[in-house]
């Protein structure tokens, strides 16, 4: 039987992969923090290890012996923020270094890690593998720290780790309570004041969390895997949604220029009462943006797939219904 250590377990991905890989017959060990909500998990047959990334100790402890072991590591924090900056970067960096540093050490067979196509930076044009990274002069750190963080797998693979890195791009579904089905939730409570024309590249978490399997079993040993999907325009997603819930909302399309100003003005808000703004510049960027790649080297080597926005869409809404949060 195979074995699975996985970092982020509870988390949106993180519950989706490990329901993927008890399915093809995996052993799990699921690594969460002592305070973390596990209902994500909750049911199935895996073995719970506490601990934190950033407590080296403690993560080395919960890693199982085994050479035929692999490590999923996915925790991270995706905060748009500036403020929680620091602690993004302790997160990211330093405990992606810890996750590292203790695979090697532990002698497992590999370390899939979950980056995101943030790394790359920010580009207009369609990107792959291939393209340089800006991320450390694109004034995101959410970008900067995925950044960072790959270069943290990639000295350990000079030592002699087998890593492989993943980059997704958007991802929807089941377990996701505060990425991208806020917005469903915001068509539900009929607060989209406005869409824009911006594109973002999307894919079903079920087949994301197929790519990683696959990426343990061939993946090749220190190499990028761009995990891109179905490009759509954001009015469009919003249309869908509309269809999906039987609304007929009024969606208004703004251009960037007026959509930065709303930013200033919301910033400026959220500054006065020293609350998170809901529109921060990266999510201005992403909303506004073309975020798009060329993902066939993935679908070539990982087998990589995905639905439609349809079918995305409506897994995230029945889970949001499930759960009582819509």
């Amino acid at each position: 039987m195979s074995k699975a250590f996985v970092t982020g377990a509870a988390g949106f991905l993180g519950a989706n992969l490990v329901r993927e890989l008890l399915e093809q017959g995996w052993e799990v060990t699921a690594f969460h923090l002592p305070s973390e909500n596990l209902a994500n998990l909750k049911g199935l047959n895996i073995r719970l290890a506490e601990g934190d990334i950033l407590d080296y100790e403690s993560l080395l402890r919960a890693i199982p012996e085994d050479r035929d072991l692999v490590v999923f590591h996915i925790a991270g924090d995706t905060s748009m923020w500036k403020k929680n900056a620091e602690r993004q970067y302790r997160i990211n960096v330093l405990g992606t270094a810890n996750a590292a540093e203790a695979a090697l050490e532990r002698g497992v067979k590999r370390l899939v890690f979950t980056s995101s196509i943030s790394a790359y930076g920010y580009h207009s044009e369609r990107i792959d593998e291939d393209t340089p990274s800006n991320a450390l002069t694109c004034k995101m750190n959410y970008n900067r720290t995925k950044y960072l963080a790959e270069q943290e797998i990639r000295k350990q693979v000079k030592r002699g780790l087998d890593a492989v890195i993943l980059n997704p791009c958007n991802m929807m579904g089941p377990f996701d309570s505060k990425g991208w089905s806020t917005l469903i939730k915001s068509v539900i409570d009929e607060r989209v004041p406005a869409v824009t024309l911006g594109v973002g590249t999307f894919a079903h978490v079920r087949y994301v969390a197929q790519a990683h399997i696959k990426a343990a079993e061939a993946g090749r040993c220190g190499e990028n895997y761009l995990i891109g999907g179905e490009e759509i325009v954001f009015r469009d997603i919003y249309r869908e949604i509309n269809k999906m819930l039987g609304k007929n909302m009024n969606l208004r399309t703004v251009p960037a220029p007026v959509f930065r100003m709303a930013m200033y003005m919301i910033r400026i808000k959220a500054f006065l009462n020293r609350e998170e703004p809901i529109l921060t510049y990266p999510r201005f960027k992403r909303l506004t943006g073309h975020i798009r790649c060329n993902d066939a080297k993935a679908r070539k080597e990982l087998l990589f797939r995905t639905s439609g926005i349809e079918e995305m869409l409506h897994d995230s809404w029945r889970w949001l219904e499930k759960e009582g949060l819509v």
